[in-house]
């Protein structure tokens, strides 16, 4: 992680963080494709959607658009999120391993 990383300024977080233009495109296509629209808009548009673009961009190199597609699926279907802000809630979603 580069130590002058400002995710104020999107494009150049995302070239500090080596996503590129084209991988960029097709990370935000597979989450279109895998999410209901209201969530891309949250997701792409929130602060540190450079961060996660560029964990995406890792998966998508390991395993093309359908590993991360099915990853973003799974998370889709993980309603735990949905339980509310309680500390066991919190608790078990940090503590839980995610899968490469």
């Amino acid at each position: 992680m580069p130590r002058d990383l400002d995710l104020g300024d999107r494009a150049k977080a995302l070239q500090q963080l080596g996503v590129n233009r084209l991988a960029h495109a097709a990370i935000v296509g597979v989450v279109k494709d895998v999410l209901p629209e209201t969530q891309v808009g949250l997701l792409v548009g929130s602060r540190q959607w450079p961060l996660l673009a560029a964990r995406m961009d890792r998966i998508r190199d390991q395993g093309g658009p359908a590993l991360l597609g099915a990853h973003l699926a799974r998370l889709q279907a993980d309603t735990l999120w949905k339980d509310g802000l309680s500390s066991t809630t919190v608790g078990v979603s940090w503590t839980r391993p995610c899968a490469p």
